[in-house]
């Protein structure tokens, strides 16, 4: 597995049309002439806010010279993914794509915070890194979907599990290379050696979801974070792992019984995990997600007990 590294806040071309914009989520750029003498630019997702739109923007027309923006295509409508994505609607009446049920999330972003607290949420916790400005959507685009935008041809793989229904998009350039934008679909090597759990609201789709990309043939394969690979076997296989020993660790610590925020405790322990109010909030919505999932495969249940409710090992896996 080749780990290619990319120039932050710098376009690096992929093929012919197909480019990636290096930064804390990476953004994929395709472009082509117009008859008109701008360049047509296809964003896959928008960066994590405005300012982070406007670099975007400020490089394509570095390198393109004068640009119009047919659309922002989302992955998925987490924050750091759709928040550039009002002021490139505001700037160049773009369009913006999402699938159906990522369209509810953009138009009201309020939905999202809530998501993850499981709640209405605390003002600390309701903040642009969790609730994106409201964008409106043009364009639904579904799984299996092929749109031909000129040159370049966009696929779009069914990839939920991270988000309730993201896609990703396999593009191909000009040159016949293609380039698949993985969205969090799959996880990139640094990403995981910080993050090791990443956040998951469906277990048994990001496992699929994962296997799905191990068979994309493609020449490029990007993460929304990170560096991007030449191939995903091995990226694909770190993520399983990932997500196998997360199930492995709820079950070991799970052989006593424990309620849901004494097995985060014992969980972020066990991985030298500092507690901060964004990582209760996300790891805490993450191990319902598993409890769910090694629930549904008979391996631990719940019950109550003076009015507190445990969840206990059943059997290993």
């Amino acid at each position: 597995m080749a780990e290619l590294q990319c120039q932050e806040a710098a376009l690096k071309k992929l093929s012919d049309g197909l480019y990636v914009f290096a930064g804390p989520t990476n953004v994929g750029v395709a472009a082509q002439k117009a008859q008109d003498g701008f360049t047509e630019i296809y964003f896959i997702d928008a960066g994590e806010d405005a300012t982070a739109a406007q670099k975007l923007r400020a490089e394509c027309e570095r390198v393109f010279g004068k640009i119009k923006i047919a659309a922002v295509i989302c992955t998925h409508a987490h924050a750091d993914h759709i928040g550039g994505a009002a002021w490139l609607k505001e700037k160049y009446s773009c369009q913006v794509w999402t699938s159906p049920a990522e369209m509810s999330l953009a138009q009201a972003p309020q939905i999202q915070a809530q998501l993850f607290y499981g709640a209405f949420p605390l003002p600390e916790i309701d903040t642009p890194y969790f609730h994106a400005p409201s964008v409106q959507v043009d364009k639904t685009i579904q799984a299996g979907q092929k749109i031909k935008c000129g040159q370049i041809e966009f696929e779009f793989v069914a990839l939920p599990g991270h988000s309730l229904e993201m896609l990703g998009v396999l593009a191909a350039g000009a040159d016949g290379k293609k380039v698949f934008f993985a969205g969090d679909g799959i996880f990139g090597r640094s990403m995981l050696k910080r993050y090791w759990t990443p956040f998951v609201v469906d277990v048994r789709s990001f496992k699929e979801s994962i296997g799905r990309i191990e068979k994309i043939k493609a020449d490029y394969f990007v993460p929304s974070h990170g560096a991007l690979y030449d191939e995903a076997e091995t990226l694909a296989e770190l993520n399983l792992i990932s997500t196998l020993s997360n199930e492995n660790l709820i079950v070991e610590i799970l052989a006593t019984p424990k309620t849901h925020e004494e097995l985060l405790q014992a969980f972020c322990d066990k991985s030298e995990i500092k507690m901060r109010l964004s990582q209760f909030m996300l790891i805490g919505s993450s191990l319902r997600s598993y409890l769910t999932y090694l629930s549904s495969k008979g391996l631990v249940r719940w019950f109550f007990k003076d009015n507190k409710m445990y969840w206990q090992t059943t059997q290993r896996p």
